[in-house]
């Protein structure tokens, strides 16, 4: 089977596990720290490769340290770095995450001073040797023309596009994607209170896409090409210790299960067990199985 391509963000996550969350001014001790691989493009690759695919990721990156030890995580999760772009300068980005011991949940400060990806970036890979590409839905403009290149190239295989947030033009990546995985907070600013009405309202916008949303404990629902709606239950841990990358682990499930000839919703299944898995654990480690998926992962 051909491999993945990822393209989006690639962030080093320093991973705090406190007690509580500090208060303003407040001096506390963290329990442990670790550095992970962080950013949706980046878990949703490292997850994928947990899963047995070959998947390659584009990134941007600084000259930095800490570019140098995210090439060595990905090397050690299994994702080919060979079209990691690096900068001319800047930062590599990085979170400084607070994970909550007493119920998994996780608290991110941000930063970033590096480019984004350019369309010439990935115009240059072999695209045709891909058998399906994941985008992350960020910097809009040069993702469209990435999607529209692919479409223009002839590109066979299969287009997916993460909407986790909701920045302006946004809703241009869908008219071409072939699935389309939303976010609970993408919902909640387009004023839904619920997945099943956000996915009737993005149907028009993406004829010929599989959509799905997230909805946390409520589970995940998804709109197939024929009109059909899914629900699928949350998958719940005995314990949440980690919500870190829930929704990566959810998107690459689907990505897994559908490009290996999964239907609709044996694919949404497996991907909702699959991050009920990730949250009742540290990391991502281990996450190497899809439940009700038979067919073979290369």
């Amino acid at each position: 089977m051909q491999p993945i391509l990822i393209v989006g963000n690639a962030v080093l996550d320093i991973v705090l596990n406190v007690d509580h969350y500090p208060s303003e001014d407040e001096e506390m001790r963290a329990a442990s720290r670790r550095a992970a691989l962080g950013g949706n493009a980046a878990n949703t690759a490292q997850v994928l490769a947990g899963l047995g695919r070959s998947v390659d990721l584009l990134a941007i990156l600084a000259p930095d340290g800490d570019a140098a030890e995210l090439r060595r995580l990905l090397a050690a999760a299994g994702v080919d770095s060979r079209h990691l772009v690096t900068a001319a300068g800047g930062h590599t980005p990085v979170s400084y995450i607070l994970l909550h011991a007493a119920n998994g949940s996780r608290t991110i400060v941000h930063h970033r001073e590096l480019d984004e990806l350019r369309f010439e970036d990935f115009a240059a890979l072999p695209l045709h040797d891909y058998g399906w590409v994941h985008f992350e839905g960020r910097n809009v403009a040069t993702v469209a023309r990435m999607i529209g290149h692919l479409r223009e190239q002839g590109f066979a295989g299969a287009v997916s596009v993460e909407l986790e947030k909701d920045r302006p033009g946004i809703d241009d990546l869908l008219p071409q994607a072939d699935l389309v995985l939303c976010s609970r907070a993408l919902a909640a600013t387009r004023g839904h209170r619920d997945a099943a009405s956000l996915l009737a309202a993005l149907r028009d916008r993406a004829p010929q896409a599989a959509l799905t949303c997230t909805w946390g404990e409520a589970g995940a629902w998804a709109l197939g090409r024929d009109g059909a709606l899914h629900h699928c239950p949350a998958h719940a841990p005995a314990r949440v210790v980690d919500t870190i990358g829930a929704g990566d682990a959810f998107n690459a499930g689907m990505i897994a299960a559908l490009a290996g000839g999964a239907e609709l919703p044996a694919a949404l299944s497996a991907a909702t067990a699959l991050a009920g898995r990730k949250v009742g654990q540290p990391g991502f480690a281990g996450l190497d199985r899809l439940d009700g998926i038979s067919l073979p992962l290369p």
